[in-house]
């Protein structure tokens, strides 16, 4: 009896140590990424335009480029009915946000084609072109400089440049900005690159102008049946769509205008085909001229090199059919450092005026 007792007494102390030492045993840390629920995303609100960005979107926005890719939020989170479905949206500037939940994380929000939507001009197919890059798909080449901003957009850590820009669906173009400067500009299945006077690439606001085309007529009260007005639509600030685009019809430059050619753009251009020389070579200046997109022949050029503050004028020659004309730089005879060329063209009666520059080294 006595055995009986102390083996049930011993076997309960047993039983409470155990469980105390269970109980009091220290708890291995944990990675805080595991089970912790991620933060709540905060808002990203603009008083430029009063609306706010979150959640996928807002990640998007962030990721890919923000405020100088997309634009400012011209809406809210709206259901668009699309092509493909009824989606939450969201509209910006330049861009339309669509919401995918049914795909993966990675690819939950995708860009509407606004630009195939916008751009409804159907052109021939062109033939591959040297330097460029040619999409067989739609036909068209993209040239510099915006096949560099095309291929750009695909290294950063988010999209890619199919799902930034898609494909081109029209050649490089030319058109007038609001102020009445020529620029040359090219569609693309989700938007439109512009370059400006300034050498400077603009994406275009087809948000806005594609909200814009979507705004009802303003109604007009009556006595009879009292209307709510409708909000002033928010007015595009780049090349209206209204100015029918003239293609650019120009040759390829013929040798040596052939090396470090940029992207034909309306008005004068003029570029160094080495941009670092160094002797025994010698550098050709180039210069083209475009007008009403077409090579502008024969226009006369000529061409001033600066020493200092001396102005050196040149030999004037005249474009060839390509509207192209080039000029020779003896290196051996010019002073190490930055060149300035200064170019001055005519053709029938109007001036156009340039600047270029190579380095002597």
């Amino acid at each position: 009896m006595h055995r009986w007792r102390f083996a049930f007494g011993l076997g309960l102390m047993i039983i409470c140590i155990s469980v105390a030492s269970w109980r009091w045993q220290p708890v291995a840390a944990q990675n805080p990424e595991d089970d912790n629920p991620p933060a709540v995303e905060q808002p990203l609100c603009f008083s430029t335009t009063s609306f706010c960005i979150n959640g996928a979107f807002r990640r998007y926005w962030e990721t890919n480029g923000g405020l100088s890719q997309f634009g400012y939020p011209i809406t809210a989170e709206i259901r668009e009915t699309t092509s493909n479905g009824i989606f939450t949206a969201q509209y910006f500037e330049r861009a339309r946000f669509e919401y995918h939940p049914e795909h993966a994380r990675q690819f939950e929000v995708e860009l509407g084609r606004l630009g195939a939507e916008l751009y409804l001009v159907r052109h021939e197919r062109e033939s591959a072109r040297a330097g460029c890059r040619y999409f067989e798909r739609t036909g068209f080449n993209v040239c510099e400089p915006f096949r560099t901003k095309w291929e750009t957009v695909g290294t950063t850590p988010g999209a890619t440049s199919l799902e930034i820009f898609g494909l081109p669906i029209s050649p490089l173009l030319v058109g007038r900005d609001p102020t009445g400067n020529p620029i040359s500009f090219q569609w693309f299945e989700r938007g439109r690159m512009e370059l400006h006077q300034s050498n400077l690439i603009v994406l275009g606001l087809v948000g806005v102008e594609y909200r814009n085309r979507e705004q009802p007529p303003r109604p007009t009260a009556t006595p009879i049946v009292p209307v709510s007005p409708t909000p002033e639509p928010i007015q595009a600030t780049a090349i209206p769509t209204a100015v029918l685009p003239i293609p650019i019809n120009v040759p390829f430059p013929d040798r040596p205008c052939h090396i470090n050619v940029p992207a034909p753009v309306e008005g004068i251009q003029a570029w160094a085909t080495l941009p670092v020389v160094s002797p025994p070579e010698d550098e050709v200046v180039c210069v083209r001229l475009i007008v009403n997109g077409e090579a502008a022949h024969p226009a006369f050029v000529n061409i001033y090199r600066y020493i200092g503050n001396e102005r050196i004028p040149g030999t004037g020659h005249t474009t060839g059919l390509d509207g192209t004309a080039s000029f020779v730089f003896h290196v051996r005879d010019l002073p190490i450092g930055t060149i300035p060329v200064e170019v001055v063209a005519t053709f029938e009666g109007r001036e156009y005026r340039t600047w270029t520059s190579f380095i002597h080294r």
